[in-house]
């Protein structure tokens, strides 16, 4: 129905009261990033400026041209207004910036008025439709799911072991 439910592995000892339930894996497409800044490295830089970062969709660690932009899976703080993206100064210009947008595959509802996930602008009780139309998000915040690439299932069972850790 288009709702974000977010779950946590059980563990021995812990109360539900105990347990965090604001972090939730998104897939994060990275748009804007020069050509020859598309690596599996500067994907995780990136990615640890969003959350807790799981794995960069790469092949391999060279340029990933692949596609025009970078596909990172994340752990985001769902609690907290989703991150739209951030300036690039460019080497050697001062005046020379690019604008490097995030977009959220399969995003669930969520408020363009006070940017949170769980409710939509009609339904909003945090701010007055005034106040959400001073709002910086909107649509572009969303995308289609891009393919996948071919990646090794061991790749990705790594990636989710190490993110469970």
């Amino acid at each position: 129905m288009g709702y974000l439910l977010a779950l946590q592995p059980l563990a021995p000892g812990r109360s539900v009261e105990e347990m965090d339930f604001k972090w939730s894996p998104f897939w994060i497409q990275v748009h804007g990033v020069p050509v020859a800044k598309l690596t599996r490295q500067n994907g995780e830089i990136i990615g640890q400026r969003i959350g807790n970062l799981i794995g960069v969709e790469a092949l391999y660690d060279g340029l990933l041209l692949e596609r025009s932009f970078l596909r990172l899976r994340m752990e985001v703080d769902v609690s907290k207004p989703l991150p739209r993206g951030f300036i690039l100064q460019h080497h050697g210009s001062k005046d020379k910036e690019s604008w490097i947008s995030y977009k959220y595959e399969k995003l669930s509802d969520f408020c363009y008025d006070c940017d949170r996930l769980g409710h939509d602008n009609s339904s909003c009780k945090f701010v007055s439709r005034e106040e959400g139309k001073n709002s910086s998000y909107g649509q572009e915040l969303r995308t289609s799911r891009a393919p996948r690439l071919d990646i090794p299932a061991k790749q990705i069972r790594h990636w989710v072991d190490v993110a469970e850790e």
